[in-house]
């Protein structure tokens, strides 16, 4: 009779203090804003200019963005900013015998959806959308001679990302494509940043 009276509590006890012992997902379905900031860096190429634009081949710039974000269970959506910059030199074996240094500068306001691909605390996520942007591009010879040209057109911009929860913010890592529309040039942006 003592064994049941001291077998019963702990039963009816046990499931409770379980539940309250389990780890709190800090990454869970939130519905209030949130802003995020990242930084990192960007691959450009280019793609679709023929014969000896070709030999361009990547180049490395910086890549920075931010804006606002908001959860619903998994899918979110984010609308921001992205700022793309990046500097080649040419030496004289391209296009002849003028030396030449080429700057790019990428505006670009995202309006995205974030699918998360786990409830987990650490969450893998799928993003894509599309970016309306404003490039420019400025080149100039060593004969003192400089081209600019400014186009504008519409992104897509798939990309992978994993979002960790850090108390009451999320760091993320991000790795996106932008297809620009119209244009020889596809960015890859590897960034970092923290949502908050």
């Amino acid at each position: 009779m003592r064994l049941v009276s001291v077998c019963v509590p702990l039963v009816i006890a046990l499931p409770g203090s379980l539940c309250s012992q389990q780890p709190t997902d800090t990454a869970q379905s939130q519905s209030q804003p949130r802003f995020y900031i990242a930084g990192g860096f960007v691959l450009a190429r280019f793609t679709r200019f023929p014969g000896p634009y070709a030999s361009l081949g990547p180049s490395v710039g910086l890549s920075l963005q931010g804006g606002y974000t908001r959860q619903f269970g998994r899918l979110g959506l984010r609308l921001g900013l992205s700022y793309f910059e990046r500097d080649r030199e040419y030496g004289p074996s391209f296009l002849g015998s003028l030396y030449q240094v080429s700057t790019s500068r990428t505006v670009a306001s995202n309006v995205d959806l974030t699918y998360d691909l786990t409830g987990s605390r650490i969450r893998p996520y799928l993003v894509g959308g599309l970016a309306p942007y404003w490039a420019s591009v400025s080149t100039r010879y060593d004969s003192g001679t400089k081209v600019a040209q400014n186009h504008f057109g519409v992104a897509l911009s798939p990309g992978l990302g994993l979002r960790v929860p850090v108390r009451k913010a999320e760091i993320f890592g991000e790795a996106r494509v932008y297809l620009f529309s119209g244009h020889s040039y596809v960015f890859s942006p590897l960034t970092f940043g923290i949502r908050f």
